[in-house]
């Protein structure tokens, strides 16, 4: 994958740790200031996020940007293309860097603009200030929570209702660190016993989902929150991509029929659809020669018929709870 240290690109990468994947920490991942929500509002367009159509992480911030309907106040850039220094800015073409005169090749180069000796991962998503030429963050959570805090006409949604707050942060840290990251665990493994180990973590969780969402609509009950945007990604590319490539070969996403139907019902919400592309997601796991698999057949809009357990319900900025 690749690192900077001190400012240059290094094709050596650090997340092997006695055969086990370990995390990079994000070095841009302090709390955003709230200052910054209303500062959206007040300038479209000074915010840009940068994304990947590959990345689980990106996937999260696509979410929240569409769900509370904020495409006029912040732009969105996709970086993709094949991977050389790490994510390209723009498929191989040069990138005009927000803001600026400048333009640049890799995204790896934005983060030497925000600091010229910076050492670490260039990774998305990227919360770009092109007024000030900063990285306001790139760790997907603290964006996703931004995003949330940002209220305007069209929607004024909020997925973080203080009566659930405890219990969202309580199912979001559990769900992150036995499958949205336990995948990786799985498919970065170096011994049969890391493997062994990671696998068994990762359908343990499963199965709890699973059991949870037989009774359930959302993860915490009838009404969506942020718990169960942040798992959404995941899913989505259980089957086309960690059931295939990361070895989580026990069951298919589709063997669990509440987890299933659950993930249908998410993407049925408006505009989610548009947040996903399957076939980059797919491509992403192969080198420029390879023989290219064909993606499972699957159909992400088949009825889902979630509502038979229950409404489904949000809880807006003013701490009233609707129905949708």
């Amino acid at each position: 994958m690749g690192m900077l240290v001190e400012g240059i690109w290094s094709d050596e990468d650090r997340i092997i740790k006695n055969g086990a994947f370990v995390r990079q920490k994000s070095v841009h991942d302090q709390d955003i200031s709230n200052d910054i929500a209303l500062t959206i509002i007040q300038e479209p367009g000074r915010f840009h996020l940068i994304g990947s159509w590959s990345c689980p992480w990106s996937h999260r911030t696509l979410i929240m940007r569409q769900a509370k309907m904020l495409h006029d106040y912040i732009p969105l850039h996709m970086t993709g293309g094949e991977r050389i220094e790490g994510y390209p800015a723009n498929y191989g073409n040069k990138w005009q860097v927000p803001g600026s005169e400048k333009y640049i090749t890799h995204l790896h180069q934005l983060y030497t603009i925000n600091h010229n000796q910076h050492t670490g991962r260039a990774t998305v998503p990227i919360l770009w200030d092109g007024a000030k030429q900063i990285i306001i963050s790139d760790e997907s959570s603290k964006i996703m929570r931004l995003f949330n805090k940002v209220e305007t006409q069209q929607a004024s949604i909020n997925f973080l209702p203080h009566d659930k707050l405890i219990d969202i942060n309580e199912m979001n840290d559990e769900i992150y660190h036995n499958l949205c990251n336990g995948v990786y665990k799985a498919g970065f493994a170096k011994s049969q016993v890391v493997y062994d180990e990671a696998i068994k973590v990762v359908f343990t969780m499963m199965e709890k989902l699973e059991s949870i969402l037989s009774i359930n609509r959302y993860l915490l009950g009838e009404m969506i929150t942020e718990v169960d945007w942040r798992l959404f990604p995941t899913l989505v590319r259980f089957d086309i991509d960690y059931y295939l490539h990361s070895k989580c070969s026990q069951k298919k996403l589709t063997d669990f029929p509440n987890l299933w139907a659950y993930a249908r019902d998410l993407y049925s919400w408006q505009g989610m659809a548009e947040t996903i592309d399957f076939n980059a997601i797919h491509l992403s796991n192969y080198q420029k020669n390879d023989i290219i698999g064909v993606m499972p057949d699957i159909d992400w809009s088949e009825a889902h018929n979630r509502d038979a357990l229950s409404i489904a319900q949000v809880c807006l900025m003013s701490g009233e709870k609707i129905e949708i």
